[in-house]
């Protein structure tokens, strides 16, 4: 389904709090690792940290699937029939993918004890920030090079 051109505040606020969150779960993932790190060796995880990035990680997962399910309600921009539009919706499908992908391996390796899980969790998790960062390059790009106002979908509700 698709609207006129920007999204919704519901879709707007999903974007940013999701963005924040992954941002922060990146930035603490050491902490994880570490609390992993002393389960594999049957120690008590320090601190409480690990708790946290557990309830950002299930969050995140959580409000991709409400975010999923408003752009289907709601609807979302058109994207275009460029290579370059092609190229970003591909993008943005991927960052979904893995907002979907990196919480259910970190749950399979930290609470249903699957440490095959654990690489491929770090592994997107990488990902998700690199794909991220073209995102936000593009978006910049769209609006200072290109002047065409794109970014601004993503801060004014329709």
């Amino acid at each position: 389904m698709t609207q006129e051109p920007g999204y919704t505040k519901l879709q707007i606020s999903l974007h940013w709090a999701i963005a924040g969150l992954v941002l922060f779960n990146y930035m603490f993932g050491q902490v994880m690792e570490r609390a992993y790190d002393a389960v594999l060796q049957q120690a008590q995880p320090p601190g409480v940290g690990h708790y946290l990035h557990i309830l950002v990680g299930a969050a995140v997962l959580l409000l991709t699937l409400v975010r999923i399910g408003a752009r289907f309600i709601s609807g979302a921009p058109d994207k275009g029939t460029t290579p370059g539009d092609k190229v970003a919706a591909g993008l943005q499908s991927a960052l979904y993918l893995l907002t979907l992908l990196v919480p259910a391996l970190g749950m399979a390796t930290w609470g249903g004890g699957q440490t095959w899980a654990a690489a491929p969790h770090v592994i997107a998790a990488n990902a998700i920030m690199v794909l991220a960062l073209l995102h936000a390059l593009s978006a910049l790009f769209h609006q200072y090079v290109l002047k065409d106002r794109l970014l601004l979908r993503m801060m004014r509700p329709r």
